[in-house]
C-alpha cells in the first residue's frame, strides 16, 4: 500500500506540472530587473536557499515555504517564520507544489538546472552568483519590488556595524585577534578573505595575528600549527551544526593539553567561547551576520570592561 501511494502521488504531481506547463515554459530564464515595481499585494514567495529567509525577513515578506539547514528556523528571526513550511535543503518539488506560490527565487549557481521544473509551477527568478551578501540582498529587492526595504537594510547593518566597531576599538585598541572555528573533523583559522572573518578583521577592525598568511581565506589548524598564530583574543567557536558532539569532543581534547593551556590568550583568559547553529549564515546576510556581531562584542564587553 505504501508503494502504491507513493506512485500515485508522484502521478498527482505530474500531472500538475503539466497543467500549469502552458505559462511557464515557453518564457526565457527570469532575473532581477531594476525597473520592477513595488507590489501592491502580498506575492505568495517560495524561498529555494538557506540564506533566503534572512533576506526575505529584513524585506519585510513572509514567504509560503522556504529551505532551511537546521530542524528550525533561525531565532533571530523573532518568530516570524514559525508557521512557514519547510522545503529542507535541496530540491523539494512537491514542497514547493503544494504551496501554490506566485513566485519562485531560487539561486542560479545550485538551481538552474531545475529552472524548467519551476518555471512550470510558478515564475521563476534565479538571482546572480554574487560575493557579497548586500549585492544578494538587492537582487531579491528587485525581484520582488522591495528596493528601499534593501537599501534600508543595509543603511541600518552599517551604522550598527560603525558602532559595534567603535565599543570595540576602545575596548581593546589594537590587540591582536584569531577566530578558531572547531568543526567535527577539523580545525581553521579564519582570515579576512573570508566572508565571517572579514567581518571581524575588516569590519570590525579587530587585528589579526602578523602570521596569518594574507592571501589565505581559511588555514586549517592542528594544536601545533595553532602556536604560530599567538594572539591576545581568540574568538572561538564549536560549530558542530544540530549535532555538535564530534566538534565538542575536538574542544575538550584540545583545552586539556599543554600546548592550548600555553597559548597567550589562554593564560590570560581571553578566549571568548560564542556562536551556534544561529551562526549558520554569518556573514552571508545582514540579520545573521549583526546577531553574531552582538555575541561578540557582548562577551567582549563583558570581560574586558
Amino acid at each position: 500500500m505504501k508503494h502504491s501511494n507513493k506512485w500515485f502521488g508522484l502521478g498527482m504531481i505530474l500531472t500538475l506540472l503539466l497543467a500549469t506547463a502552458c505559462a511557464w515554459t515557453n518564457g526565457e530564464k527570469a532575473e532581477p530587473n531594476a525597473g520592477t515595481e513595488p507590489q501592491t499585494q502580498a506575492q505568495r514567495v517560495v524561498a529555494t536557499s538557506v540564506t533566503y529567509p534572512d533576506f526575505l525577513y529584513v524585506l519585510g515578506v513572509t514567504p509560503v515555504a522556504a529551505e532551511n539547514y537546521h530542524s528550525d528556523y533561525p531565532d533571530y528571526l523573532e518568530g516570524k517564520f514559525d508557521s512557514v513550511p519547510k522545503l529542507g535543503n535541496g530540491s523539494n518539488m512537491e514542497g514547493i507544489l503544494a504551496t501554490d506560490p506566485d513566485i519562485i527565487i531560487a539561486p542560479k549557481w545550485r538551481d538552474e538546472k531545475l529552472y524548467d521544473q519551476y518555471a512550470k509551477i510558478a515564475k521563476t527568478v534565479l538571482l546572480p552568483d554574487r560575493d557579497n551578501w548586500r549585492d544578494e540582498l538587492k537582487d531579491m529587492g528587485e525581484a520582488l519590488g522591495k528596493q528601499k526595504e534593501a537599501e534600508q537594510a543595509i543603511q541600518d547593518y552599517d551604522k550598527k556595524i560603525a558602532t559595534a566597531r567603535d565599543e570595540l576599538k576602545a575596548l581593546v585598541g589594537d590587540e591582536t585577534f584569531i577566530y578558531l572555528r572547531i568543526m567535527p573533523k577539523e580545525s581553521y583559522v579564519m582570515g579576512e578573505l573570508s566572508n565571517r572573518g572579514m567581518v571581524i578583521h575588516k569590519e570590525l577592525g579587530l587585528k589579526t595575528v602578523a602570521a596569518y598568511p594574507k592571501n589565505e581565506g581559511s588555514v586549517p589548524v592542528s594544536l601545533e600549527l595553532l602556536t604560530e598564530y599567538q594572539a591576545d583574543h581568540i574568538i572561538l567557536q564549536i560549530d558542530g551544526g544540530d549535532d555538535n558532539t564530534n566538534a565538542q569532543k575536538l574542544y575538550d581534547e584540545m583545552k586539556e593539553s599543554n600546548i592550548w593551556k600555553g597559548m597567550k590568550a589562554v593564560k590570560e583568559d581571553q578566549v571568548y567561547l560564542v556562536g551556534d547553529k544561529e551562526w549558520m549564515n554569518f556573514g552571508y546576510s545582514s540579520v545573521a551576520t549583526l546577531n553574531a556581531v552582538e555575541d561578540i562584542v557582548s562577551v567582549i564587553r563583558e570581560r574586558n570592561h
